[in-house]
């Protein structure tokens, strides 16, 4: 006989306590919960009043036009864009001040033992078939895959939609903050240990000059949001949806993107462990200030029922 298997939910046991509470902010009461089966509901009673004589149900009230917020987000994710690329003038002129945090970085990895960047270039180099498609996923699937997470979520979890997207404004907010005070030149530019621009060299792809420029901050290297963005997507795709082998495929995104990112030199490992950090401490931070407000409003509700 065919046995089937059900995906075990993820709970806190899965990945150790501290998982707990960025779990149930995301899943909390407003995240994917299985729904219980519906309760038998007892017939309709008709009401006969003098508006109604004949006792028929009104119509219901069509439901709100979803469609109608897709402008609102979309100009919010637009005006944290323009936010992102109005930094870069920030930034720029810096370029002594990113290279010496630069050495600062090198020399913190060295002492800690976690300075293998060139170990993880020299195995993707290996493989030139290899290095010319990490090339091309570094420049061209992160917006993307961002934007169809953020499509999704907002089609199929509704729920969780707003808590996640403030999560995601508050870690920009935050990377920002770090890009303005504390510009790191990215490994590409530390040719002196060994790095190689892969991008440039392989691909022909140039990141200071043409129309990529202007994609990309050049002394944004920490932290890394392109790790801080697909641990995101990792982690809350892998808990909201049902299936198991869906949730182990999304758990790879986060580990593509850090071979990407390291063996393109366009971010030390240092950067990948700050990118997240920042999405961690966003993800709780929102969920605080997200409890916060509901007792605050519990509070006001019990007052006027004092009253």
């Amino acid at each position: 006989m065919r046995r089937t298997v059900e995906a075990l939910p993820i709970t806190s046991m899965t990945f150790g306590p501290e998982f707990g509470l960025l779990l149930e902010a995301i899943r909390g009461p407003f995240g994917y919960r299985p729904s219980p089966a519906p309760l038998p509901m007892p017939p309709p009673v008709r009401q006969h009043s003098v508006d109604n004589p004949s006792g028929q149900r009104s119509p219901e009230p069509e439901p709100a036009n979803d469609t109608r917020r897709w402008p609102l987000e979309i100009l919010l994710f637009a005006v944290a864009l323009l936010v992102y690329e109005l930094s870069r003038a920030l930034v720029i002129g810096d370029a002594g001040d990113a290279v010496k945090h630069a050495w600062e970085i090198i020399d913190i990895e060295k002492a800690s033992g976690i300075f293998f960047e060139s170990s993880v270039q020299n195995w993707m180099l290996d493989n030139l078939h290899l290095a010319e498609f990490l090339n091309h996923f570094y420049v061209w699937a992160h917006l993307p895959v961002t934007a169809a997470f953020f499509v999704w979520l907002y089609r199929r979890r509704r729920e969780a939609y707003p808590f996640i997207r403030n999560a995601f404004f508050v870690a920009n907010g935050m990377a920002l903050a770090v890009f303005v005070v504390f510009p790191v030149a990215p490994p590409r530019l530390m040719t002196s240990e060994g790095f190689i621009d892969t991008l440039s060299i392989i691909s022909g792809i140039d990141l200071h000059g043409g129309r990529l420029s202007g994609l990309f901050n050049p002394f944004a290297a920490v932290p890394s949001m392109h790790f801080g963005y697909a641990l995101m997507i990792g982690v809350v795709v892998a808990v909201l949806v049902r299936h198991w082998a869906l949730r182990l495929l999304v758990l790879t995104y986060p580990l593509i993107v850090f071979v990407t990112i390291v063996g393109t030199a366009n971010h030390y490992v240092l950067d990948a462990l700050a990118g997240g950090a920042v999405m961690i401490a966003a993800f709780t931070l929102t969920a605080l200030w997200r409890s916060w407000r509901t007792r605050a409003h519990r509070t006001r509700v019990s007052g006027v029922c004092a009253d």
